[in-house]
C-alpha cells in the first residue's frame, strides 16, 4: 500500500490573516480543515504577518498558534531587495516578490492567495510548475481529488 504524498502549498499572508479574522471563510477551512496538504510560509511572510497582525489588533498569541501548529516555515536566504529584483518578473506588485521566493524555496505545487492579480500566473506555472489559486478554488480542487 502506498501512502499519498501531501500536497505542498505556499500560503500568502492575506490568507492567514483572513483565517484569523473569520472562522467561516475558505481561508479558515484551508488552515484548519484540510489534512492532505502541507502549508508553508517563509521568514519574510512571518515578519509581514507580525506587522499586519499588530496593525489590525490581532492577538499575537493567535498568530503564533497558527504558525507553530499548522504552518511550516522555509527560510529565504536572500535580502529583501535581492528577492524583489530576482522575482520581479513573477509579480505585478514588487512587495509580493518574497511570496514567490518562499513558494520556490518550499518547492510548493500551489500558491494560495486572495491577491491573484499581484502575480503573473503563466510565468509561475512555466518556470516553477506553481499553480496560483484563491483559497476557495484550491478547496474545490481538493474536493475533486
Amino acid at each position: 500500500m502506498t501512502v499519498a504524498r501531501p500536497i505542498l502549498v505556499f500560503v500568502d499572508s492575506d490568507v492567514i490573516i483572513s483565517s484569523l479574522i473569520s472562522k467561516s471563510g475558505a481561508a479558515y477551512a484551508l488552515l484548519h480543515n484540510t489534512k492532505q496538504i502541507e502549508l508553508y510560509v517563509s521568514n519574510f511572510s512571518i515578519l509581514e504577518l507580525e506587522q499586519v497582525s499588530k496593525r489590525l489588533g490581532i492577538k499575537v498569541e493567535l498568530l503564533n498558534i497558527a504558525i507553530t501548529k499548522r504552518l511550516n516555515s522555509v527560510k529565504v536566504d536572500s535580502s529583501y531587495a535581492k528577492v524583489q529584483r530576482e522575482f520581479a518578473d513573477y509579480v505585478r506588485d514588487p512587495h509580493d516578490a518574497h511570496i514567490v521566493a518562499g513558494a520556490k524555496e518550499a518547492k510548493a505545487a500551489f500558491l494560495v492567495s486572495y491577491n491573484i492579480r499581484h502575480f503573473v500566473p503563466e510565468k509561475l506555472r512555466e518556470d516553477f510548475q506553481l499553480i496560483l489559486l484563491t483559497p476557495g478554488l484550491f478547496l474545490q480542487y481538493l474536493r475533486s481529488l
